[in-house]
């Protein structure tokens, strides 16, 4: 009986110092991962996340980003996915999980090995080429493609697993030819990759190449979007173009599985506030052409098991999916 009391209180203890914890949260830094490479889209993103948590004050404590490449993106998602469940390091989230765990290229579940916090952005891809290049449209690059022949047309994008992968998959089943994907570590590498001359054409998207697109460095053959986007309203849609497909992005920050929930509650609440500013909105949004894609709690969970139905569907129907 003794013992049993001694437990008890321990128990009792520990979930108030847990409680009392979570209550002084954050005490001490926060990190967040960044799976990939500096320059690409989400390093763009959550630098301008504690840029504007910072000039807004909304954090007490310093948040570091910290990049971490590698396997597409796996080997940061282990690391934060398996941190302590504390609030101290946190990631970006994006379909690469759910892509990667139906491709057999990453060994965690996208259900169980992590906290989704929340949405914050939707982005689109292009395809593009060097300014110089011959190919002027993407009719043009689909006439090349065919022409060299199997693997002979070289498309750069980031991770296998990626959703730039599944642009060059979709792309090619579009066309009904096979190009040759080449992997990178992030979006800022794929555009030295293209502009190096390494690649016919390249994935990226608007927040990463729109200083080379201003500079007259690349060329944009067409959007991933149902829709033209206003503010490039002479680049046509995929489909426009004569190839059925669209390619979306979003990015969002997550953490290691069992997140408490004031945990969660307090980033959310952060998130909110920071999204609503003008600095977010105008200052990064408008800027690289990003939409808002806010979810969170259960609308945020529903998007991502129909978004992993999707793609198991369409790897399923190609052949692909890991069994």
């Amino acid at each position: 009986m003794h013992m049993r009391l001694v437990i008890s209180t321990l128990v009792l203890l520990g979930g108030c110092v847990t409680a009392a914890a979570q209550d002084n949260y954050p005490s001490r830094p926060v990190e967040v991962i960044v799976p990939y490479a500096p320059g690409g889209g989400s390093d763009i993103m959550v630098r301008n996340m504690v840029k504007v948590i910072e000039q807004h004050k909304l954090v007490p404590v310093p948040i570091a980003v910290v990049n971490k490449a590698g396997g597409g993106g796996a080997i940061a998602r282990t690391q934060f996915s398996q941190a302590r469940p504390d609030g101290y390091m946190l990631g970006v989230m994006d379909p690469n999980p759910v892509l990667q765990q139906l491709l057999g290229e990453a060994p965690q579940n996208y259900r169980t090995d992590f906290t989704y916090i929340a949405k914050l952005v939707d982005d689109v891809n292009f395809l593009i080429v060097k300014t110089d290049s011959p190919l002027k449209t993407l009719a043009d690059a689909v006439a090349e493609i065919k022409k060299r022949g199997p693997k002979r047309f070289s498309i750069a994008g980031t991770a296998t697993g990626s959703q730039d992968h599944v642009a060059s998959i979709d792309f090619d089943a579009a066309i009904g030819q096979q190009t040759n994907y080449l992997v990178t570590k992030s979006g800022g590498e794929v555009l030295t990759t293209l502009l190096g001359g390494h690649v016919d054409a390249a994935w990226a998207n608007p927040s990463e190449c729109i200083e080379q697109y201003k500079a007259g460095q690349v060329r944009i053959l067409a959007v991933g979007d149902t829709k033209r986007l206003k503010d490039f309203p002479d680049v046509p849609t995929f489909k426009e173009a004569g190839v059925d497909m669209v390619s979306y992005n979003w990015r969002g920050i997550g953490g290691p599985p069992r997140l408490p929930k004031p945990v969660v509650d307090y980033w959310v609440g952060v998130l909110g506030k920071m999204r609503e500013t003008p600095d977010w909105k105008q200052g990064y949004l408008a800027k690289v052409y990003q939409e808002d894609g806010w979810l969170v709690g259960e609308p945020l969970m529903s998007y991502v098991h129909k978004e992993h139905d999707q793609f198991k569907g369409v790897f399923e129907k190609l052949g692909m999916l890991k069994k």
